[in-house]
């Protein structure tokens, strides 16, 4: 009779111990949406005292969920704000807690069961879907009309290109005649104004050079009808080549390029030299007048 009194307290003490065991309860507000909307999960201790350790194990990111807030004001309750842009019946999962054993006192995880929830799409045409829009089928027939655009932008640009280099080329050309004089003139008469100045110190051979490039340049551009006298000597030169005989660039080059020794290294030439460079250079303008077309 005595143990069966025993067997009768000892299953009813258990009884109350299992009773006592902290559980976890999960509830939801919706049990479906639609694609966007915001739904909230409840995650709430029982049979536990608020004054007790508890540590909340909550996952960083949510399989087909989005987390947009968690209230965590109640220590026995976590409410947790998810939405979800997947379509289906997805759970959420792997939300836990550390609490205190009513058996030992020691931590014990506690694992909340997986809530399902159901995601619809909107097909109902009432736009309840948070900016999330029907997807609008491409009429692969009408492929030709961004071919033609973009054949289109293709000509416009060529276009462009050509117009650019036209007005470009249009406006280089512009060389204006100020002097009544023809162009073998005026560079004839600037050779003889410089023969007569004095060539002994590098500063009188600096200016005197300087006049004379200019001189030359503008006897070819008038010619030309190339703008050339803002260029340097090698350029100049490049330019010039095609419509010269090899001889007569070779000619210039030199008197050129004596002349920006002196202008630029502070070379001062024989003055001999400098007027063997005036002798070749109206030679070979006198050449060019021949060979060249007359038109200035």
């Amino acid at each position: 009779m005595s143990q069966r009194i025993i067997i009768l307290f000892f299953c009813l003490m258990l009884s109350l111990c299992i009773h006592a065991q902290v559980t976890g309860v999960v509830s939801t507000n919706k049990e479906k949406i639609l694609i966007g909307e915001p739904f909230t999960m409840r995650f709430e201790l029982k049979a536990i005292s608020s004054s007790a350790n508890i540590q909340w194990q909550l996952p960083d990111t949510i399989p087909h969920f989005e987390v947009i807030s968690i209230d965590s004001s109640d220590v026995l309750i976590r409410k947790i704000t998810l939405t979800s842009f997947d379509s289906g019946l997805w759970a959420v999962e792997n939300v836990a807690a550390f609490v205190p054993s009513n058996v030992n006192g020691q931590p014990q995880l506690l694992r909340f069961s997986p809530k399902e929830m159901l995601i619809e799409y909107d097909t109902t045409g009432n736009q309840l879907m948070n900016d999330i829009k029907p997807i609008v089928e491409v009429n692969a027939g009408q492929w030709w009309i961004g071919v033609i655009v973009a054949a289109a932008a293709l000509i416009s640009l060529i276009a462009l290109i050509i117009l650019f280099r036209k007005w470009k080329q249009k406006k280089a050309a512009v060389v204006i005649d100020e002097s009544p004089g023809t162009a073998l003139e005026d560079v004839l008469k600037k050779i003889q104004q410089l023969r007569k100045e004095a060539w002994s110190a590098q500063l009188d051979q600096k200016r005197n050079f300087s006049e004379l490039s200019f001189a030359v340049k503008r006897y070819y551009e008038r010619k030309l009808r190339v703008p050339f006298t803002k260029l340097t000597t090698d350029d100049f030169v490049l330019q010039l080549k095609p419509h010269l005989i090899n001889d007569r660039v070779i000619t210039l080059t030199q008197a050129l390029r004596l002349g920006d020794s002196v202008k630029f290294a502070k070379f001062a030439a024989a003055e001999s030299e400098c007027v063997q460079a005036l002798d070749n250079l109206e030679a070979t303008i006198k050449q060019s007048e021949k060979e060249l077309n007359p038109d200035a």
